[in-house]
C-alpha cells in the first residue's frame, strides 16, 4: 500500500455524501467470555466496547433513535447511515434470532450499509447463509477480529482461536462475495516489529478488502490492567509516534487496493491507563498520511495553526498539540503579567522553537531576555517550520549565528551550568519549559530550582506548564508560594511560583505533596547527574520514607 485510502473517502466517492455509523448493541456475548467465565480477551472492556451513547439497556428502537439524534446533532447536513453491529460478537447466536434482530434494527432507518463485527470462529454455515442474504440487499462488510497472526500471542491474550480460524473465515466469506475487513491490534504483549511484519505478510495472502488498525490500550477494569499493574506481563504501550511508525510500516506491506477503515482507537479519555496520547484524531491521521507520503514525521501543525516538532529522544512534542503559540501565551506570558512590567528581565529555560521568547517580546517590547538552549540542532529544525521572511525565522537565524537578536541573548549549553553563571536576584520572571519532569528531571530538581531562586528577584515569579507533584514539592520545600494557572491542552493547569507569595494550592494537593511520597522532589546535588542517576536517587529516598511509614499517596 503506497497511499492510504480511508474508508470515509471510499464512502463519499461511492455515495456522494458521508455515511455515519449508527451503533447497535444486540443482547449478545461471545464464546470466549462464556468459556472463560466472563473474562474474555485480556484487553477487552466489560461492555464489549459499546458505543458511548448506549450506556443503558435501550431497546433496538431506542438505540437507533439515539444514534440518529447523536449523528444529526454532531454532524448535521446531508448524510447517510450505516447500521453498525459493533459490541461483543454479532454472529454468535441462534441464526433465526439473529435474523429477527437484524431485520428489526434495519427497518428503523434508511441504512445504505451494514457493518457486522464478529470473530472468525462464529461463522457457521447457517450464519453464512444469513449474511449472504443481507449482502444482496445492502452493502455488507464483516469486521473479523484477527488482532495478530501469531498463535503464541493469541493464546497469551486469551483470544480463544488460532490464525487458521481467520484463514477459514476470510475464505468462506469471500466465496459468498461478502466484503471483509481485518481488525488488527499493534503493540500486543510480547510482540515486536517482526511480529507485525509477519501478521502483514499473512494477511495479504487472504481475500480481505480492508484493514482496521488499533493501538493496544490498557483499559481500567480489564485483566490486562491488573496484569500490567502487577508487572505480570511484558507490555510497553506505544506512544503516538512509535505506533504511527509501526502502522505505516504495516500498511506499506498490504495490497494497494485495500481500504483503511480506521487508523487508531479513539476511546473516551477516562478508562485508558496507557498509553496517554495528546494528539487529536484528525492530527494523527494527517501525521500518518504525511509519513506514508515519505515525510520525516517530526513536524505537526497544532490546533491553533502554529507548527511544532516531535523530539525523538524525549518522545514528546516541544509544545502542546492544542496550540504551540497559544500555549506560550496562556501558560507563560499571561500568568507572569509580563506586559504590565517596565523593562522586565526574563530568564527563558528551554528556547526550543522560540515561541515563549517571541510571545514575551510581543507582549512587552522592552523585555530583556536571556534564553538557554542545550541542543543547537533544535534551532536548525526550528528554521524549517517558519517562512524565511517571517520575524520568527529571522529571530532564530540570527540567534543561531550570533547568539544575540535585539533584546534576546542565547546561552548555549546545559542549563544547569549556564544558570550558575548568572547574577543573583537579577530576573523578574523565569519561564520553566523543559521537557516533562519524568523524562527530563535535570531541569526540575530541588537543586536546580534552588539555583533559580538565587537568580530571581525577591518579588519575582516562575511560571511553568508542569504541576507534577515532585516539582510542586521542590517549590514548597524552598519556601515558594505556589498557585495553579489555567489549564490548556491538559486536564491540569500549570503553576506560578512566587518567592514572596503564599501557598494557594487546594488542601488536598498540599497534603499529597507534604504528607506522602508523591511530592518527594528529584535531587541533583552538584547539578551534574544523569537522568538515570536522578531517578534512582529519588527512588531510594522514597523507599526509605515508605519503610518509615510515609504513605505512597495521601488519602483523606
Amino acid at each position: 500500500m503506497k497511499n492510504i485510502k480511508l474508508f470515509s473517502e471510499y464512502l463519499h466517492g461511492k455515495y456522494g455524501k458521508p455515511l455515519h455509523r449508527i451503533a447497535i448493541d444486540l443482547p449478545l456475548s461471545c464464546p470466549n467470555r462464556e468459556k472463560s467465565g466472563g473474562i474474555g480477551c485480556i484487553y477487552c472492556a466489560s461492555d464489549g466496547n459499546r458505543a458511548r451513547h448506549l450506556r443503558h439497556n435501550f431497546s433496538l428502537k431506542e438505540q437507533v433513535s439515539a444514534g440518529l439524534e447523536y449523528v444529526q446533532r454532531r454532524y448535521r447536513g446531508n448524510a447517510g447511515y450505516i447500521a453498525y453491529f459493533q459490541s461483543f460478537t454479532n454472529t454468535y447466536g441462534d441464526p433465526k434470532q439473529l435474523r429477527a434482530w437484524y431485520e428489526e434494527a434495519l427497518a428503523l432507518a434508511d441504512f445504505q450499509m451494514v457493518i457486522i463485527a464478529t470473530r472468525p470462529d462464529c461463522l457457521g454455515p447457517e450464519i453464512l447463509d444469513l449474511l449472504e442474504e443481507l449482502g444482496k440487499r445492502y452493502e455488507l462488510w464483516i469486521e473479523i477480529g484477527v488482532q495478530t497472526s501469531n498463535n503464541r500471542t493469541l493464546e497469551l491474550i486469551r483470544r480463544g482461536h488460532d490464525f487458521d480460524a481467520v484463514r477459514q473465515a476470510a475464505t468462506a466469506l469471500a466465496a459468498r462475495n461478502i466484503k471483509t475487513a481485518a481488525h488488527i491490534i499493534l503493540g500486543l504483549p510480547g510482540e515486536t516489529i517482526a511480529d507485525f511484519d509477519q501478521t502483514a505478510a499473512d494477511l495479504r495472502t487472504l481475500p480481505f478488502q480492508a484493514v482496521k488498525l488499533h493501538q493496544l490500550m490498557i483499559l481500567r477494569n480489564t485483566p490486562l490492567a491488573t496484569m500490567y499493574a502487577a508487572k505480570e506481563i511484558e507490555v510497553e504501550p506505544l506512544n503516538e509516534y512509535e505506533y504511527a511508525a509501526a502502522a505505516v510500516r504495516f500498511l506499506h506491506q498490504l495490497p494497494d487496493d485495500w481500504l483503511v477503515m480506521r487508523l487508531m482507537a479513539d476511546p473516551s479519555f477516562e478508562p485508558v491507563i496507557a498509553p496517554k496520547w495528546w494528539m487529536k484524531k484528525s492530527q494523527f491521521i494527517s501525521y500518518v498520511q504525511g509519513l506514508m507520503a515519505g515525510g520525516d514525521g517530526m513536524r505537526i501543525i497544532t490546533a491553533d495553526g502554529s507548527p511544532t516538532l516531535y523530539h525523538p529522544e524525549y518522545h514528546q512534542h516541544f509544545h502542546s498539540v492544542a496550540g504551540a503559540k497559544t500555549e506560550a501565551i496562556i501558560k507563560f506570558v499571561q500568568p507572569s503579567k509580563i506586559a504590565e512590567l517596565k523593562n522586565p528581565r526574563l530568564l527563558d529555560i528551554g528556547f526550543g522553537l522560540g515561541y515563549n521568547a517571541a510571545a514575551a517580546l510581543e507582549a512587552n517590547p522592552t523585555v530583556e531576555i536571556i534564553t538557554l538552549e542545550k541542543d543547537l540542532r533544535t534551532l536548525d529544525a526550528a528554521l524549517k517550520l517558519f517562512e524565511p521572511e517571517s520575524l520568527h525565522y529571522k529571530m532564530i537565524a540570527t540567534l543561531q549565528k550570533n547568539s544575540v537578536w535585539g533584546n534576546i541573548r542565547l546561552l548555549h549549553g546545559d542549563a544547569r551550568d549556564s544558570v550558575q553563571t548568572l547574577p543573583s536576584q537579577h530576573f523578574d520572571i523565569i519561564f520553566m519549559d523543559g521537557f516533562s519532569p519524568d523524562t527530563n528531571p535535570e531541569l526540575w530538581s530541588y537543586d536546580f530550582i534552588r539555583e533559580l531562586k538565587r537568580v530571581l528577584k525577591p518579588d519575582g515569579v516562575i511560571t511553568t506548564y508542569s504541576s507534577a507533584y515532585p516539582v510542586l514539592g521542590a517549590f514548597l520545600q524552598l519556601g515558594f508560594g505556589v498557585a495553579e494557572t489555567k489549564a490548556f491542552g491538559r486536564r491540569r493547569g500549570g503553576i506560578i511560583a512566587q518567592r514572596s507569595g503564599i501557598n494557594e494550592l487546594a488542601d488536598k494537593n498540599s497534603n499529597i505533596i507534604l504528607k506522602s511520597t508523591a511530592g518527594i522532589p528529584w535531587r541533583d546535588p552538584g547539578l551534574c547527574h544523569s537522568t538515570t542517576q536522578i531517578k534512582s536517587l529519588r527512588q531510594r529516598i522514597v523507599n526509605k520514607l515508605r519503610k518509615r511509614g510515609i504513605p505512597k499517596w495521601f488519602k483523606e
